[in-house]
C-alpha cells in the first residue's frame, strides 16, 4: 500500500534496472526520486511496462469513501474556488486517501484522457509499488510537498505527465490522504507555472487539513439534538461528500454585491420570501451566487437560529444518494456505521435544507424527495421507523427545470412541490454597472484570506475586464481574481497579467503574458470541447453538467469552434 516504503534491503537488482537507474543519476536525478526508482526496481517493478492500475471492487471503494467522506467533501468544496484555474492550464486535480486510492478527481482537456488512458479512475490507486515513481505516491512515503516532472517517473508510461502532490497531515501528523495537481508536460512550461502549481497543491492539503482539525475541535463540544445522535454545538451537521461548507458567520442579503435592477429585483423578491414557510426555486445560470441567496433568506428569516444545510446534489456518487439524504440504520450495507447515520434532511431539522443542482438527482430519489417534501418524514435506509423534519425547503438548478420536466428527465409532481416560489438569479452579463464593485469586493476579499496587501486593477485592466462575456458568471470572476492575487507579484494588475481569452493574442499592447502555458488556450478549449462531448456521447446536458456551464453557454463555445453537438 502506498504511504509504507518499499523494502530498501539489498536485494540483487536487475541488471536492465541497474542500467535504467544509472541512467537517471546521469540525468541527474538524486534525493527522493533516486530513493524511489530503486525501491521501485527492488520491487522488481518493470520501468517499460504499462504498471496502470485496477479499480477495487465497488463495495471497498463505497467502504474507502465513507471512511475518508470529510476530506472528499473539502477537496470537492476547494477545488470549486480553483476550477477556472486548472481548466486554463488542463490540469487535473484529484484527493487519494492514505492508502493511494483515488477517491474523487477533476479534470480537463488532454490530461483527463491520459489519466483515463493509464487508469487512473476513481478507485484506482496510485501506490509507488503499482505505477512507480509519482508524485502522490512518493508524498505519501515522505509526507512532504513532492514534484516530479516528465522522465522523473520511474514507469515511462507516465512520463508525459508533470505532477505535484501535498499529503494531508492531520494535527498529530497521522497521514490522511494526499492532494494531486497533474498537467500534461510540455517543454514549454514555465518555472512560474511549476511554482503556481505547486502552491496551489500546498494550499489545498492545508485548506482540508485546518478544516479537519478545527471540525474536530468543534466536535469534541458536541451535544445531543433532536434525530441525529450528535451534532456540533454550533448548529452546523457535521458534513458529507456533498455538503457545501457553511461560512462562518452568516450570510445575509447585504453581502450581495449590486444595486442594478436586475440583482435589485432579485433581492427585493428573495427578501419577500423571508417569512413565509413555502418552498423555494432558485434558477440561475452557473456562477451567478444562487446558494448566497438561499443563505441570505435562512439568515434572516426565523429558522436563523437553526442548521442551514446545503447539498450539491450534483456532487453526490449516484449509490450513495439515498443514504446521504435520507439516512441509514445498522446494517444497511457494508460499511455501514454500527450506530447508523442521519441524512441531511435530518440534520436540517428546524432549519432549511438546501438542494443545489437538484435536477441532477436521477427519478428514483426525486421520487423519495416528493415524499419528504408532502409528509415532512423521512424513512432512512435498513429503518422501521418514520422520524419527523421540521425543515424549509430551498432548490436551486442551473437549468431550464421547465424543460427538464417536458423531456422527462424531472418528475412534474416534484417541480410544482418546489416551485411554489420562483427567484431567477440574473447573470453577471445583466449586470454590468455593478462590475466595477464586485471586482472591488473579490480583490479585497481575496486580500483578506490570504493576508495580503489589497491589489487593484488598472484601468485598461478593467475595461478588459469589464468587456468580458463571463460565461461563468461571478463564480468564474471570483476565480480570475483569485488566480491574479496569487500570480501578480506587485500590487497593480495590468492588461498582460490577464487570461488570453480576455486579452486576445497581441491585445495588450504586445507586451508578454503571465500565462505563458496557455497562450493556444483556443485550440486547448476546443480540444477539451471535443473530448469532453466525445466523453458522453454527444449528450450536451451531461456534458453541460460536468463542464459546470450552462447548456447555452456549451452551444455558444461550440458553435464558436465550429464543433457539431
Amino acid at each position: 500500500m502506498a504511504g509504507k516504503r518499499l523494502s530498501d534491503a539489498a536485494v540483487p537488482l536487475d541488471p536492465i534496472f541497474q542500467e535504467y537507474i544509472l541512467k537517471g543519476q546521469q540525468r541527474g536525478f538524486q534525493g527522493h526520486i533516486l530513493e524511489s526508482w530503486q525501491r521501485c526496481s527492488r520491487a522488481g517493478l518493470n520501468p517499460y511496462h504499462r504498471n496502470v492500475p485496477s479499480a477495487i471492487e465497488h463495495s471497498h471503494f463505497k467502504k474507502r469513501m465513507e471512511q475518508r467522506i470529510e476530506i472528499v467533501e473539502l477537496f470537492r468544496f476547494y477545488t470549486r474556488r480553483f476550477i477556472g484555474i486548472l481548466e486554463q492550464l488542463g490540469a487535473c486535480a484529484f484527493v487519494c486517501d492514505n492508502d493511494g486510492f483515488i477517491l474523487s478527481r477533476i479534470g480537463y482537456g488532454k490530461t483527463l484522457s491520459f489519466f483515463d488512458n493509464v487508469s487512473l479512475f476513481e478507485g484506482g490507486t496510485i501506490a509507488e509499488e503499482v505505477v512507480g515513481t509519482n508524485a502522490p505516491g512518493l508524498a505519501l512515503v515522505t509526507r512532504e510537498p513532492v514534484m516530479v516532472t516528465a522522465d522523473e517517473h520511474y514507469t515511462q508510461t507516465y512520463h508525459p505527465a508533470f505532477c505535484v502532490a501535498s499529503p494531508i497531515l492531520d494535527e498529530n501528523r497521522n497521514l490522511l490522504g494526499c492532494v494531486d495537481i497533474t498537467k500534461f508536460f510540455d517543454r514549454y512550461i514555465s518555472e512560474d507555472v511549476k511554482k503556481h502549481l505547486f502552491s496551489l497543491a500546498l494550499s489545498l492539503s492545508d485548506m482540508i487539513r485546518n478544516e479537519v482539525f478545527l471540525g474536530r475541535v468543534i466536535k469534541s463540544s458536541s451535544v445531543q439534538y433532536p434525530h441525529s445522535g450528535t451534532s456540533d454545538a454550533d448548529p452546523k451537521p457535521a458534513r458529507s461528500a456533498a455538503e457545501i461548507p457553511a461560512e462562518e458567520s452568516p450570510v445575509t442579503f447585504s453581502r450581495i454585491v449590486g444595486t442594478s435592477p436586475p440583482i435589485a429585483s432579485a433581492v427585493r423578491i428573495a427578501r419577500s420570501y423571508v417569512h413565509t414557510e413555502g418552498n423555494i426555486l432558485i434558477q440561475g445560470e452557473t456562477g451567478t451566487g444562487k446558494e448566497l441567496f438561499a443563505r441570505a433568506i435562512h439568515a434572516d428569516g426565523p429558522r436563523a437560529g437553526g442548521p442551514f444545510v446545503a447539498v450539491n446534489c450534483a456532487a453526490i456518487p449516484l449509490e450513495l444518494a439515498e443514504s446521504e439524504l435520507f439516512g441509514y440504520e445498522r446494517g444497511a450495507f457494508t460499511g455501514a456505521k454500527a450506530e447508523g447515520h442521519p441524512g441531511k434532511f435530518e440534520m436540517a431539522h428546524h432549519g432549511t435544507i438546501f438542494l443545489d443542482e437538484i435536477n441532477s438527482m436521477p427519478l428514483q430519489v426525486q421520487a423519495k424527495i416528493l415524499r419528504v417534501v408532502e409528509t415532512k418524514r423521512v424513512s432512512r435506509i435498513n429503518g422501521k421507523r418514520e422520524i419527523p423534519v421540521n425543515v424549509r425547503v430551498i432548490t436551486a438548478s442551473n437549468g431550464n427545470m421547465s424543460e427538464e420536466v417536458s423531456r422527462g428527465a424531472f418528475r412534474k409532481d416534484l417541480f410544482f412541490r418546489l416551485n411554489v416560489l420562483p427567484l431567477r438569479v440574473p447573470p453577471l452579463r445583466d449586470m454590468k454597472e455593478d462590475f466595477r464593485d464586485l471586482l472591488q469586493t473579490f480583490l479585497r476579499e481575496s486580500a483578506g484570506r490570504h493576508g495580503a496587501p489589497e491589489k487593484r486593477a488598472s484601468e485598461g485592466a478593467f475595461r478588459r475586464l469589464a468587456a468580458y462575456d463571463w460565461p461563468g458568471n461571478v463564480r468564474e470572476l471570483k476565480n480570475c481574481v483569485e488566480y491574479l492575487c496569487y500570480t501578480v507579484d506587485g500590487e497593480e494588475i495590468h492588461e498582460h497579467h490577464l487570461p488570453p481569452e480576455i486579452v486576445p493574442s497581441g491585445g495588450a499592447g504586445g507586451e508578454g503574458t503571465a500565462w505563458e502555458d496557455t497562450r493556444n488556450f483556443s485550440s486547448l478549449e476546443r480540444m477539451f470541447l471535443v473530448e469532453t462531448m466525445r466523453r458522453f456521447q454527444g449528450n450536451a446536458v451531461e456534458a453541460a453538467r460536468m463542464l459546470g456551464v450552462s447548456r447555452s453557454t456549451l452551444y455558444r463555445k461550440l458553435k464558436k469552434h465550429g464543433i457539431t453537438p
